[in-house]
């Protein structure tokens, strides 16, 4: 059954990133995957539910690319910093086009804060991973890993934020803006890590 799943949420991540949710429906996933209708709605009882999947996948492929990413620290934590946060633009202008020109009606009653919450607990884990073996390496001098890893990870979603933010009202979507905030990210933690970082 987890193998079906799994290939619906590639199909619909295929058409979902062509087309964008709204304009997506069941029947053309129904085609693309060559099953009835009835046989998707087995799997999906409607769409939302199919979308959060979609989310989730994104998410998870995006997680494991970071983590790949903190177990080569070699004791420069602004590059592995920078990588991560490279590595996230990738992900962002990947599917930049669909997260932005989309229509949201689909959202309204959806509860994704469970969701949203869970992504966010990934990044945490990610930079506190990291923090942590720049502390333990001795290049890092820090005494609250856990907030410091939670202080940067909402900084980096603010920076996404305010740069996206006109493109989600408008509906227009700019791919510069996600330069703007690779930019603006890389600056950030080059500012947070200035005179704690030993050069020993």
């Amino acid at each position: 059954m987890e193998n079906r799943k799994d290939q619906i949420i590639e199909v619909a991540l295929k058409r979902f990133s062509h087309f964008g949710f709204h304009k997506t429906t069941m029947n053309e996933i129904a085609d693309d995957l060559l099953i009835t209708k009835a046989n998707l709605y087995y799997y999906y009882p409607d769409k939302p539910s199919l979308i959060i999947d979609v989310l989730c996948k994104i998410a998870s492929d995006l997680h494991e690319a970071e983590l790949a990413i903190v177990e080569k620290y070699n004791g420069d934590i602004l590059k592995v910093v920078n990588e991560v946060i490279e590595t996230r633009s990738r992900f962002m202008r990947k599917y930049y086009l669909f997260h932005i020109n989309e229509n949201l009606d689909w959202i309204k009653g959806i509860d994704l804060t469970d969701t949203m919450e869970k992504f966010y607990k990934r990044d945490v884990e990610v930079l506190k991973s990291l923090l942590n073996k720049a502390v333990e390496a001795g290049e890092l001098k820090m005494n609250n890993i856990d907030e410091a890893a939670v202080c940067l990870t909402e900084i980096q979603k603010g920076i996404a934020l305010l740069h996206t933010v006109a493109d989600v009202i408008t509906g227009i979507p700019n791919d510069s803006n996600v330069d703007k905030i690779l930019e603006s990210q890389k600056r950030s933690a080059k500012l947070i890590f200035d005179g704690k970082i030993n050069r020993n």
